[in-house]
């Protein structure tokens, strides 16, 4: 590492808000399949044609478009991820980001009271931060292959019913049903969260083999019968009272024998690898009572518990997870 690393390290916001906005302004749709001019750009997006010219330039420099006699056309990156008619379209994730860019304006003062940017409601409280959170999470692990991974390595043999806990926009119970249609699988999550899983399952046509039950895991009891009970990028939104807690009532939510499964970043005991981590602990502190928690943690709480078995799996890349798994 030399200068060079710190100073693209100081600077990495630029880009990351030129591509903000470049979905924010409807850019890649715009072009489609076509090859345009900045000025055709501009026309149509009705925007500064000098600016919209320099605007597309960057972000041919960040490979997201080409640029060739002067006209404009996407990259196989883009159409693959920046299309809403992609079906790995990623701009629900980078909207969420975008919305998240005033929260982050707030880090000093969240390092000095300790206190969150944002008021931590799990984005319950505006429909329209609601829907963007859900689907946000709906394409980053529609794009990136995380539901498609655990649909075909996840061990259902013996296993009828799964209780997915904070699901948010359904993706890994869509993908556990194409792959095993004998699977009964229940949703519990909030009731503005379950409005938009909705929306998602009924173009799935999935309303047989989903169940959707809406409660607050913190204060509700939860279902109980079930073989496997799944958690993805859950404990990291809470405190460890709260999850010490959670893993008691997910402990007798199981049939005997079953299976609880956690995917999440799960750290060394430094708490500093892997390094995305250490990183997204930041963004919790910006916007929840959580953090990411080391392997040793997790393993305490289940343990302590009751369950057996516990193990840890590292998830290949590009996923940035593992899976802690105990049985019951």
């Amino acid at each position: 590492m030399d200068f060079t690393y710190l100073d693209d390290l100081n600077s990495a916001y630029a880009e990351s808000r030129i591509l903000h906005v470049a979905v924010e302004l409807n850019i890649f749709d715009t072009i489609g399949d076509r090859r345009m001019s900045a000025q055709e750009v501009s026309g149509r997006l009705k925007t500064d044609a000098r600016a919209t010219g320099l605007f597309l330039n960057a972000l041919v420099a960040l490979n997201l478009l080409h640029k060739e006699d002067d006209l404009f056309s996407l990259t196989d990156l883009a159409k693959k991820y920046l299309l809403s008619t992609s079906e790995t379209c990623y701009t629900g994730m980078i909207r969420f980001e975008s919305a998240m860019w005033n929260a982050w304006g707030g880090l000093a003062d969240s390092i000095r009271t300790g206190r969150p940017a944002r008021t931590p409601d799990m984005y319950q409280t505006d429909r329209d931060e609601t829907e963007c959170f859900i689907m946000a999470m709906h394409h980053l692990v529609s794009a990136r292959g995380d539901a498609e991974h655990i649909a075909n390595h996840l061990k259902v043999e013996g296993s009828h019913s799964v209780l997915d806990i904070g699901s948010g926009p359904g993706t890994y119970p869509i993908a556990l049903c194409k792959k095993y249609p004998h699977l009964s699988i229940t949703i519990f999550d909030l009731p503005a969260t379950l409005d938009v899983t909705q929306k998602i399952l009924a173009k799935e046509d999935l309303g047989r083999q989903i169940r959707l039950m809406a409660g607050d895991y913190n204060k509700d009891p939860l279902p109980r019968g079930f073989d496997i009970v799944f958690l993805s990028n859950i404990i990291h939104g809470e405190d460890e009272e709260t999850n010490s807690s959670l893993m008691k009532k997910i402990y007798h939510s199981l049939n005997p024998g079953g299976r609880i499964l956690i995917k999440d970043h799960i750290m060394d005991e430094s708490l500093t690898k892997p390094a995305c981590g250490a990183i997204f602990s930041i963004y919790m502190l910006l916007t929840t009572k959580g953090r990411d928690y080391g392997y040793h943690e997790v393993h305490r709480w289940l343990k302590e518990v009751g369950f057996v078995a516990i193990t840890l799996e590292e998830l290949p890349p590009p996923m940035t997870s593992a899976i802690v798994s105990g049985r019951k």
